[in-house]
């Protein structure tokens, strides 16, 4: 069961944002991330398009979930989200 403050941020955040579709909030999802990483630091904040041309090749939602749990994972075992996303999404 949610909180009701969690329900609150869910709301206020598809209004704000005007996200329309699932993909859209995953990708939400990765660029608040990855902000969060980035203030107080040189890098600037990351576009939501940047992102998105980024994972333009992943069609499916259910491996953007998958991607986004794997960037989470690494983080909460002290590792970085950003370094993650970027090296996993580097063409070779």
């Amino acid at each position: 069961m949610e909180n009701i403050s969690e329900i609150i941020n869910k709301i206020d955040r598809s209004q704000k944002t005007r996200i329309t579709n699932e993909r859209q909030d995953i990708l939400y999802q990765f660029t608040e991330a990855i902000n969060n990483e980035r203030y107080g630091t040189k890098f600037k904040p990351i576009t939501g398009r940047a992102v998105a041309m980024k994972c333009g090749h992943i069609k499916d939602n259910a491996t953007l979930y998958y991607f986004l749990s794997q960037c989470k994972d690494y983080k909460n075992r002290n590792g970085s989200f950003s370094k993650y996303f970027f090296g996993a999404l580097k063409v070779r």
